[in-house]
C-alpha cells in the first residue's frame, strides 16, 4: 500500500501544477486592439473646408500618445492620385486635419493610424455633394497601397 501511495505522489504533483498559460513563465501579455472610429461627416459639399477627424482608443482608454496619424484622401478609382494629410492630436484621443474637395463625387479617406506598436488603417466614404452614380467607380484598391506613401510622414 506504501509503495502505492509514493507512486501516486508525483501525479499529484504533476495536475497540481496546472496549464495555464498566464501562468506561464515567458507568455506574453495580451495586448489590446487599438481603434480607430471615424468623427467626420459622410456627407460634404464641393470647395467647403471638411475636418477630418478620428477618435484613437485603446480598451476604454484614448489614446493620447499616437505615433502617427495621417489621412490619405482620394476620389473613387483614383487611388494613385491620392493625397496624404497628416493629422494633429487635439484632445482626447482626437486626431484631426483640413482638406477640401472641390469636384463633386465619391472620395474614400484611410485613417493610417500607428499607436503603440500598432497600426490600423480604417477606410471611410465621404459622398461629396450629389454626383452623378455613373461616374462612381468602385474601390477595389488593396488597402496597403497608400503604405509607399507612408514614409515621408514617419518622425512627426
Amino acid at each position: 500500500m506504501k509503495k502505492l501511495f509514493w507512486l501516486g505522489i508525483p501525479f499529484l504533483l504533476l495536475a497540481a501544477c496546472g496549464t495555464g498559460e498566464a501562468d506561464s513563465p515567458g507568455a506574453a501579455p495580451q495586448i489590446e486592439e487599438v481603434k480607430v472610429a471615424f468623427n467626420t461627416d459622410t456627407q460634404a459639399d464641393p470647395a467647403k473646408e471638411v475636418l477630418l477627424s478620428v477618435t484613437v482608443t485603446q480598451g476604454d482608454k484614448a489614446v493620447e500618445d499616437a505615433d502617427e496619424v495621417v489621412y490619405e484622401v482620394w476620389q473613387s478609382g483614383d487611388r494613385s492620385n491620392s493625397e496624404m494629410i497628416p493629422a494633429e492630436h487635439t484632445e482626447e484621443g482626437i486626431y484631426e486635419a483640413q482638406t477640401s474637395f472641390e469636384e463633386e463625387g465619391l472620395y474614400f479617406m484611410q485613417a493610417h493610424t500607428t499607436a503603440r506598436s500598432l497600426h490600423v488603417m480604417p477606410k471611410q466614404e465621404i459622398t461629396v455633394g450629389n454626383p452623378d452614380p455613373a461616374s462612381i467607380v468602385s474601390d477595389d484598391s488593396d488597402d496597403t497601397q497608400g503604405m509607399d506613401k507612408m514614409e515621408d510622414h514617419s518622425g512627426h
